[in-house]
């Protein structure tokens, strides 16, 4: 995984025995879907140079992963996404959050990377990442969100085009915790809890256990992991955030304390993820003089983010009937909208409503008089 997800040339990966123990967490959710969770966090202590914390990885024709990095150029948010037999086109960046860098990678296969280093992460902090695709004239589109346990505030990091219809995430989804560059002296934590699924049909179900690993084939003689064979641990721990999992690799003093492989499991009986749904904080909208409308808006980003919003006109206060005009679109990252009004429309007595849907599909609203 370290050329592809890490963003480093196969040829500096090493081959000198001294790599922590590449482990993986794979969960229980063996169906297709089209939305993943996860909540990772590296405990104090758990940090180490040249580290993916990956919690987010899937199969099928748009296969990929994120997490967060411990990397020489600081901390950093990662998405990729491989291409594909079936990809009718290269994969494309079609929205870019602030601070996000997309190229392409290759190395143990090609596709095309995101990151971003500017909106940071720290240690003993939870941050919940969300994927979610979605079919766009005949291509699946897949987003990549991210909200900081301290303040609550959800970000935008990239949306990406994959030309192939109907490419959800498939089979379970797999967190990892990988060494790149052969720092196995360092022990690395990872911290993981509340993972979800969606299926297309919108049932969710809880990620409830996983099956952890460690790489076996790395810790052989002469294989980049054996001077640390034995330095490798995970669990189920507990803190006053409640329970969680945890995987530890690289560090002299790390020993196992569970076979490879092992089961791994935490209670739950919630039926949905529980984070607040959107709030628009304001809308604005002003009649040009060429009759179009345009709609402008701001959201409270401690609220589950935009996924999809509507917007309708009405040539009437109470806002009933039908409307004269509007516009409806999934695009997460828009903020505004422009509405063409048809020949004969009062422009007197207009009246906007916004309608937004977030990322897990609730749905909230909010009023406004033009401006002239």
């Amino acid at each position: 995984m370290g050329a592809g997800g890490a963003c480093l040339p196969v040829a500096t990966v090493l081959a000198g025995g001294n790599a922590a123990p590449s482990s993986h967490l794979v969960f229980d959710d063996s169906f297709a879907g089209d939305i993943i969770i996860n909540e990772v966090r590296v405990p104090e202590g758990g940090e180490a140079p040249n580290t993916y914390y990956e919690a987010l990885g899937w199969g099928g024709r748009a296969a990929g992963y994120g997490g967060i990095q411990v990397h020489p150029r600081g901390h950093n948010y990662i998405f990729s996404i491989w291409d594909h037999k079936e990809h009718s086109a290269p994969i494309r960046p079609v929205h870019r959050g602030p601070g996000t860098e997309t190229t392409k990678f290759g190395g143990e296969g090609t596709g095309l990377k995101s990151w971003n280093f500017e909106l940071g992460w720290d240690v003993d902090v939870w941050y919940t990442l969300v994927a979610r695709c979605w079919p766009v004239d005949g291509h699946t589109c897949f987003g990549y969100w991210a909200r900081a346990g301290d303040t609550r505030k959800w970000t935008h990091l990239v949306t990406m085009d994959v030309a192939v219809r109907e490419a959800l995430f498939r089979g379970r989804t797999d967190a990892f915790i990988e060494d790149w560059l052969e720092t196995g002296e360092r022990a690395r934590t990872t911290n993981l809890r509340g993972g979800w699924k969606r299926r297309p049909d919108g049932e969710w179900q809880p990620f409830r256990e996983g099956r952890y690993s460690v790489n076996a084939w790395d810790l052989e003689p002469g294989k980049r992991s054996f001077n640390f064979r034995t330095a490798w641990n995970a669990g189920v721990a507990r803190d006053e955030t409640g329970p969680f999992y945890f995987m530890t690799a690289g560090g002299r003093d790390t020993k196992p304390a569970l076979d490879n492989p092992s089961r791994l499991a935490i209670e739950r009986d919630e039926e949905e993820p529980s984070y607040a749904p959107i709030r628009i904080q304001s809308v604005k909208a002003e009649l040009r003089e060429d009759r179009k409308l345009a709609v402008r808006w701001q959201n409270d980003a401690t609220t589950l983010p935009q996924f999809a919003f509507k917007v309708a006109v009405y040539d009437n206060r109470s806002a009933e009937g039908e409307p004269v005009a509007g516009v409806e679109q999934v695009v997460p990252h828009a903020r505004e909208a422009v509405v063409a009004l048809p020949e004969g429309a009062a422009t007197g007595r207009l009246f906007v409503r916004l309608r937004c849907r977030d990322l897990l599909d609730h749905e909230t609203s909010k009023t406004c008089l033009p401006a002239r």
